[in-house]
């Protein structure tokens, strides 16, 4: 008798949570959805289904077809069976708060957290995954901190858990401690000496510092990555920045030198993933600043076949245009970045001033 009423209660936990889903309201719907939907593997588990109703693995296999399809509401009435028929499944709870926070409801994610918590109180990823979803859902109040007491808790059950202090810095770095951020992502990478993500937010949070240990951790992050994109593009504007600024001191030898660097990091990042627009415009803002204006209009003309929308990759390759004596194309150039922002002040000037000298 005690199990039946176990059952009935974490079935009613389940119809609360699942039939008030915005995705999910027809969870009274049948456990074997009949009519093909003309996807063939869709069809195929939803036959399988038909022959073992049982089965929770083909209601979460099938689940996970359906969001791939961006079906969420069968997605999730799928993952309502799978827990009704197998509830001890950390995978069936983590997919279906997911499937919560895709459908904009990431405070049931956090109740089905709770509830898996009761099932398995030392899995660190309920925690985690909870933590997560408070973080995200700016209408809960005192969300950041509700994230931190989930990740304080997962902490205490596995204290050598490098993720969970990243997940923490994240957070602090958000609400603006950034010595509590700095250290927190310390402990992760003390924990876990190649944890890439980790080294570039200590690298970009000294650089907002313009600590000169920054360019330190952004190299840890490249040494330890097969495609530091993030960390190179992060550096390479780290450059830039100490070439402006050499260049405002009066020391151009010095300027061009970090300068230079820069271009050569900028374009690292361009042989790693070559629709990186920023790293073409970081390329031709360096080049326009050592006077190699041709090399310049070249990256920035890259920048707008990357992506056409652009409106300030057209505004800058109109200066360069400018400088090299093409005054119709700088006038084409900055007529395209007033069609794409009317707003832009600057090409509007430009504009003026060369078709009303």
């Amino acid at each position: 008798m005690k199990k039946y009423f176990l059952y009935l209660a974490f079935a009613l936990l389940f119809l609360s949570l699942f039939n008030s889903c915005k995705q999910c309201h027809s969870a009274n719907a049948d456990v074997v959805k009949t009519d093909s939907v003309k996807i063939p593997a869709l069809d195929l588990l939803t036959a399988e289904i038909k022959k073992d109703s049982i089965n929770p693995f083909l209601y979460y296999k099938r689940a996970q077809l359906y969001e791939a399809n961006n079906d969420f509401k069968s997605a999730a009435t799928d993952m309502y069976f799978a827990l009704m028929l197998d509830s001890l499944r950390p995978e069936f709870y983590l997919y279906s708060a997911e499937l919560f926070k895709k459908s904009g409801e990431p405070q049931r994610g956090i109740l089905l957290m709770n509830k898996a918590i009761t099932t398995d109180s030392m899995n660190t990823a309920f925690y985690v995954k909870a933590a997560e979803l408070a973080y995200i859902d700016t209408t809960l109040k005192h969300n950041y901190g509700l994230a931190l007491d989930y990740l304080n808790v997962a902490i205490e059950k596995d204290p050598q858990n490098a993720d969970i202090y990243f997940y923490k810095g994240t957070i602090f770095k958000e609400i603006g401690d950034t010595t509590k951020a700095l250290s927190a992502f310390q402990t992760a990478t003390e924990l876990n000496p190649k944890f890439y993500n980790a080294y570039v937010q200590i690298g970009l949070l000294l650089k907002n510092r313009k600590d000169k240990n920054a360019s330190k951790y952004f190299d840890n992050a490249i040494r330890v990555s097969d495609k530091p994109e993030d960390a190179l593009y992060a550096k390479a504007n780290l450059l830039k920045d100490e070439g402006v600024a050499l260049y405002d001191a009066g020391k151009d030898a010095k300027s061009v030198e970090q300068l230079s660097k820069a271009v050569e990091t900028f374009k690292k990042v361009i042989d790693l993933n070559y629709k990186n627009v920023e790293a073409y415009m970081g390329a031709g803002f360096c080049y326009y600043q050592m006077d190699s204006v041709q090399e310049a209009y070249h990256y920035y003309q890259l920048a707008t076949k990357v992506l056409p929308t652009y409106a300030g990759a057209y505004f800058s390759q109109g200066l360069c245009a400018e400088d090299l004596g093409k005054k119709k194309e700088a006038i084409a150039l900055y007529q395209n970045c007033l069609n794409i922002d009317p707003s832009f002040k600057r090409a509007e000037d430009h504009l003026k001033k060369l078709m009303f000298p």
